[in-house]
């Protein structure tokens, strides 16, 4: 599980990254992608997934209900598209 504190993102109390604005940092402050309307893209711009209705929808995958991503990613002020970011970017 990540929690966001401020904008830190910690798992198990060890900051793992954290965001500024749309974009997704690691710990090292590496840009690892961002997030747009209702999608999540990589540092390079593709497409990694989106909210479709009340799912995260990403390529391959059947997709992962808002209501699950938000006990994965807990805490916080982010919003959904945000929270899909950071499961997607970081990790589960």
């Amino acid at each position: 599980m990540i929690k966001i504190e401020g904008n830190d993102l910690m798992r198990a109390g060890t900051k793992i990254g954290w965001f500024e604005g749309n974009d997704i940092l690691d710990h090292d402050g590496k840009k690892l992608g961002y997030f747009s309307g209702n999608k999540v893209y990589d540092v390079d711009g593709k497409v990694l997934g989106y909210i479709e209705g009340n799912l995260i929808k990403t390529p391959g995958m059947s997709g992962i209900r808002v209501e699950d991503n938000h006990m994965e990613i807990s805490g916080g002020e982010l919003s959904d598209i945000g929270r899909a970011a950071v499961r997607l970017l970081l990790g589960d």
